[in-house]
């Protein structure tokens, strides 16, 4: 499970990021076409430690989340 104040390293070897989870919250998606039709998409909310974008926020969706980084213990 994912709390606020976790740290995260990129998986990738392109850009070696440290992250922090600054929020985990549920996001609406409310089809345009039925509005009846609303999913619930889990985000997780970042603000990024190291590299060439330090003290930006970024968004991600759960789901991809654990394809890009992996936990610092």
């Amino acid at each position: 499970m994912i709390k606020k104040g976790d740290l995260f390293r990129s998986l990738s070897a392109a850009d070696d990021h440290l992250i922090e989870v600054v929020r985990t919250y549920n996001h609406r998606d409310i089809d345009p076409d039925c509005p009846e039709s609303v999913a619930i998409i889990g985000m997780i909310e970042t603000v990024i430690l190291s590299g060439s974008n330090i003290g930006k926020t970024k968004r991600f969706r759960q789901r991809g989340f654990w394809k890009r980084f992996e936990k610092v213990e």
